[in-house]
């Protein structure tokens, strides 16, 4: 999708202090053999702050950057989420419209796993375009996964689990960077990579079960041992360059002209693939970020594309690629053009009611 007129007016972030993995090892709740071979470094951990109040902060954050005081004339909220975040019949939104937003701003939960947020563009931009009168959108996410259900330190052999927040705010005109274009797309026929063979119902949560994607990827590659194979990460493979040559046609550019590629934070292998497929070197990855604070759901390209700039990683003219993987599975990708190093305000003589 061609996204004309759409920028990123402000990046807010809430990323609480990280556990090192030497300290997860002294506590035995990471294994020692596996710090050299799997160059984790740590993992953000939010303690018992509930992830909507991660959000808040983020949005507080973005809010804060640009100099804007109130959040409450936006036109659209978006909040993607991956895991648990409050009492079984809550949405999470409220919390936002209740301690920010008020109740005039539509809002609504997205769940379509780690690809949240960048497939949230999608259905932000399409919504601001419909209206000449929408002007601004945000997308926020959190997850805070330190329950019992989940253990961050060994849920995905290879990765370790962090806890973070992200807003974004969408706008028409300016921002500080520009959203050229966003894709996402599924393949069902890959649901069973992450599906473990569980029954649907009763759902894993409302009978204790924990989530542990080595036991299912384990359960699916006997699966296949049985089935003498499907050719399903060879189609995963296909369908994400599909969608980086789709996304980059539409943004105009190639990839030369990308200055780095954000990826979800998990296992060098899979990184390894990733770069392999895409033909580009470490160093224009975030990897070196990522494996600091771990695998935060659907907002790892945006915390790393919040510090890459605030590191000078991008600066005006780079242009940063997000490619996205969930369970699903889905495959997504973006393309921004980076225009400034912090949030602006408003040019003269630019449309629409201050955000």
């Amino acid at each position: 999708m061609r996204t004309s007129n759409m920028f990123v007016r402000s990046l807010g972030v809430f990323v609480p202090d990280v556990v090192s993995i030497e300290q997860a090892v002294r506590d035995g709740r990471y294994p020692a053999e596996e710090v050299e071979q799997f160059q984790q470094i740590g993992a953000a951990v939010a303690g018992d702050m509930p992830a909507p109040e991660m959000a808040r902060r983020a949005v507080l954050d973005a809010y804060d950057r640009w100099g804007e005081s109130s959040p409450r004339n936006l036109d659209l909220l978006l909040y993607p989420s991956v895991w648990h975040q409050g009492p079984n019949g809550w949405q999470p939104q409220h919390y936002l419209q209740m301690h920010l937003l008020g109740g005039g701003v539509p809002a609504f939960e997205i769940r379509s796993g780690c690809v949240g947020m960048i497939s949230s563009l999608q259905l932000a931009a399409s919504y601001l375009q419909a209206d000449p009168d929408r002007d601004t959108a945000m997308v926020v996410s959190a997850d805070n996964h330190g329950t019992p259900l989940v253990d961050r330190w060994r849920m995905t052999p290879g990765a370790v689990i962090g806890d973070a927040a992200c807003a974004l705010v969408l706008g028409k005109e300016y921002g500080m960077a520009e959203l050229l274009s966003v894709n996402a797309t599924t393949i069902p026929e890959a649901d069973a990579v992450n599906d473990g063979g569980y029954p649907l119902f009763p759902p894993d949560a409302t009978v204790g079960r924990g989530l542990s994607f080595g036991d299912r990827h384990e359960e699916f590659r006997q699966r296949l041992l049985k089935e003498r194979g499907t050719g399903i990460h060879l189609t995963i493979q296909k369908t994400m360059m599909q969608q980086v040559e789709q996304t980059l046609e539409e943004a105009g550019i190639g990839l030369a002209d990308i200055t780095r590629v954000a990826f979800p934070h998990g296992r060098r292998e899979d990184l390894d693939g990733q770069m392999s497929w895409l033909g580009i070197e470490i160093e224009q990855t975030t990897w070196d970020y990522g494996r600091g604070v771990g695998h935060c759901g659907a907002v790892d390209q945006f915390i790393a594309f919040e510090h890459l700039v605030a590191t000078g990683g991008l600066v005006p003219g780079d242009h940063l690629l997000m490619v996205g993987f969930g369970s699903g599975t889905s495959v997504a990708a973006a393309a921004f053009r980076v225009l400034a190093t912090s949030p602006v305000t408003r040019p003269a003589g630019t449309k629409g009611h201050s955000a």
